[in-house]
């Protein structure tokens, strides 16, 4: 039965989490190590392969600074792995593209007080947008941590999805 399965944040079938190992043998794409680099770009280590690592992440990096040290971004052209402060996670603005409304415009729910979530796991929060073209500029009232480009922003009006994307960017 379902509901007696481990609840699971992965992806089901790769029951143990090396993405790398499958996506190399599943399609044959290696990722090379690279540089880790600070918020200047300064090279500060060297890294196993950005598939490792997510935006947010602090343990399991293999390199010490003498302080907590945390993913704020990947950088796939350059092959590098920017660290930062926690700090430096937090941003108001996503730059969302590939958006779906359910009652078809998103200009139908502009200026209504909407929620929003960067993650499964996320609270709702306080949010509003603009439409330009083919992406919407989204503000939260607050700053949300670790947003990453790939993930879903999903907006709720009370507790009805009206709409989501993908983020391109902060």
């Amino acid at each position: 039965e379902i509901s007696s399965k481990p609840d699971s944040q992965d992806i089901c079938f790769i029951p143990d989490g090396n993405y790398a190992s499958f996506i190399k043998e599943y399609d044959g794409t290696e990722f090379k190590p690279g540089d880790f680099v600070d918020m200047d770009g300064h090279i500060i280590g060297k890294h196993k392969g950005i598939i490792n690592y997510t935006v947010g992440q602090r343990k399991g990096l293999g390199i010490a600074l003498g302080k907590p040290v945390f993913v704020t971004s990947i950088d796939p052209e350059k092959n590098r792995v920017v660290l930062g402060d926690n700090y430096e996670l937090f941003n108001k603005k996503v730059v969302c593209e590939d958006y779906f409304f359910t009652a078809g415009s998103p200009k139908r729910f502009e200026g209504k007080k909407l929620y929003a979530k960067v993650r499964y796991s996320a609270k709702p929060a306080a949010v509003s947008y603009e439409v330009y073209d083919k992406k919407i500029i989204a503000t939260f009232d607050e700053p949300q941590r670790a947003i990453a480009p790939g993930q879903s922003l999903v907006f709720y009006l009370d507790d009805a999805v009206v709409g989501g994307g993908f983020i391109a960017s902060t």
